[in-house]
């Protein structure tokens, strides 16, 4: 794999979209609960994670940029991710906030409390050591259908080996740019799942 290639990769499957892949990825299982919103509602919901989850975050995070708070959008050192983190979980927990107060429910809602318990579980571990945004993310994605198929008896085995193998890919593609150890690659991986999965069991 090229140095291009994995920073596409890295760009395209970035954490702050995870939110509305796995929005559109929820949209199509055809759950009780997806089922029960209104077909042009998803439309609006997508934009609506979208706005809130990336949109916002980013403008946020690129003004930190312009002041000189952090050095690049990569964020290389420990100590720049923790301000855009807290912008990250603030603006996750709104989106939850919001959509709560709406009659949207069940995976959507888990969903979004779900990816702010991991911001947050990985800004602690951030004081320790760094861990993988990106593997974080996608491990939370993993761990939602993998927690969605063991505790609702749902037939998932495809996706599920498609999503494992495309975390893979982004996984390679995050130490071939050096962005991080193998230890923080498979660290952020596990965090994500089975922070993820366990809410299946805990709520």
């Amino acid at each position: 794999m090229s140095k291009t290639i994995a920073n596409t990769i890295s760009s395209v499957f970035h954490p702050l979209l995870v939110p509305t892949y796995a929005l559109v990825m929820l949209m199509n299982l055809q759950t009780h609960s997806i089922l029960a919103i209104p077909f042009k509602f998803r439309y609006i919901l997508v934009g609506f994670i979208f706005l809130t989850t990336f949109v916002i975050p980013s403008i946020f995070i690129f003004i930190l940029l312009k002041v000189g708070h952090i050095k690049s959008l990569k964020m290389q050192s420990r100590r720049e991710r923790v301000l855009p983190m807290l912008i990250i979980a603030l603006s996750y927990y709104g989106t939850y906030y919001l959509i709560k107060q709406t009659s949207v429910a069940g995976l959507v809602t888990l969903f979004m409390v779900g990816s702010t318990m991991l911001v947050l579980i990985s800004l602690i571990i951030n004081y320790a050591t760094k861990v993988s945004l990106h593997m974080t993310a996608w491990g939370g994605v993993v761990g939602t259908l993998l927690g969605f198929a063991i505790r609702l008896n749902y037939n998932l085995t495809f996706v599920l080996f498609l999503f494992i193998i495309l975390s893979g890919i982004i996984g390679t593609a995050r130490l071939k740019l050096d962005a991080h150890t193998p230890f923080q690659v498979y660290l952020g991986f596990l965090v994500g799942m089975i922070g993820m999965g366990s809410l299946f069991f805990l709520i």
